[in-house]
């Protein structure tokens, strides 16, 4: 299934270098992203209209993005600006350019349209709604966060994928290795709403007691962290969960000074695969020498859902509840397939 008209987060913004182009893949089409003379992000669909190479791997020159194969030069409305081979004064044969999608770079994040009708003329970037709100995450240069970026691949659907970031009941067994060790089973928001395209819920939960302890030792003495502190910032807290149509998820965590934030795109690679890219956010032991453990937290949270997401059947979930037997602590997943059969009933899930 595939959501029409909307913007998805495909790539992380870091990266796109200035000089090389970027191959993303959504929905089983390959793109190349690239920056422009400006230091735009711009993107064309993976394939040169003379032979049909990659254009992804090819370069970035003046701005324009160059074939590797032939040197066929590019523009951000997919028109071929040059062609070296072609002899001075001879038109440009109509037939030489490549379908342009509209690109943006928002939130750390690079960002696709997917369009209704993708044969159609882009439309205006005025025309087009803005790509979602996402937040509150840290600015970039903030120092009172240190953050770190990676990715994982699931062989899974990704609205099974968003449904699973969505999931609070499942922190128990899932993750009962880590922060899920100390939840209830019978873990409930406090709060939740849907809006526009939008869910959230909020949801007091304890964390794992050593989370902190474990990304400072060793550090503590030479840092001075207060022991006795983090011991009383444990007890309880705060988690806010928010997803974004089309595919991006929010989880933050606050208990007093210590503050977590995971945002992630579920990028739908094809039907049955699903690219995690992942943001992470942590207010405290700012220093580097604290991002091995931190990195191994979120490999192994990853890792932990990865497992049982990789085993739900079928691949794609009943928006109509003949598959699956919900209950009212299934709120969230009822709240974003109610929000998908309107989708449906609209035209733009097909």
């Amino acid at each position: 299934m595939k959501l029409l008209d909307s913007w998805y987060a495909v790539a992380l913004a870091s990266a796109l270098k200035p000089e090389h182009p970027l191959a993303v893949q959504l929905h089983g089409e390959r793109f190349a992203v690239w920056r422009d003379s400006s230091g735009a992000a711009a993107a064309v669909l993976d394939r040169c209209p003379h032979k049909g190479a990659s254009l992804s791997v090819g370069r970035v020159q003046d701005g324009l993005l160059t074939c590797g194969y032939h040197g066929w030069c590019f523009g951000a409305d997919g028109h071929c600006a040059s062609i070296p081979a072609q002899h001075t004064g001879e038109p440009m044969p109509h037939r030489a350019h490549t379908r342009c999608v509209p690109c943006r770079e928002a939130y750390g994040f690079l960002w696709l349209w997917w369009a209704r009708d993708p044969e159609a003329p882009v439309a205006s970037p005025e025309v087009l709604p803005p790509v979602p709100a996402v937040g509150p995450i840290p600015e970039a240069g903030d120092g009172g966060w240190r953050n770190l970026e990676g990715q994982v691949e699931w062989q899974a659907n990704w609205l099974r994928v968003l449904e699973a970031f969505m999931d609070l009941t499942h922190a128990p067994f899932v993750h009962s290795g880590t922060f899920g060790a100390s939840a209830p089973d019978q873990l409930m928001p406090e709060e939740q709403w849907v809006k526009d395209d939008s869910l959230y819920e909020r949801v007091l939960a304890p964390r794992d007691r050593h989370y902190r302890a474990d990304q400072g030792r060793g550090l503590r003495g030479l840092f001075n962290t207060d022991d006795k502190a983090v011991a009383e910032s444990s007890d309880g807290g705060v988690q806010h969960i928010q997803l974004w149509l089309a595919n991006v998820s929010l989880v933050r965590v606050v208990f007093g000074d210590f503050r977590i934030s995971l945002c992630t795109a579920h990028v739908p690679l094809d039907d049955g695969r699903t690219l995690n890219l992942w943001r992470h956010f942590r207010s405290f032991l700012r220093t580097p020498l604290a991002d091995a453990n931190a990195r191994g937290r979120v490999d192994r949270f990853m890792a932990e859902d990865q497992r049982m997401v990789e085993t739900l059947t079928p691949r794609l979930p009943d928006l109509d509840g003949r598959g699956d037997l919900l209950l009212v602590s299934d709120a969230m997943t009822l709240c974003l397939r109610s929000l998908l059969r309107e989708k449906r009933s609209a035209g733009l899930l097909v």
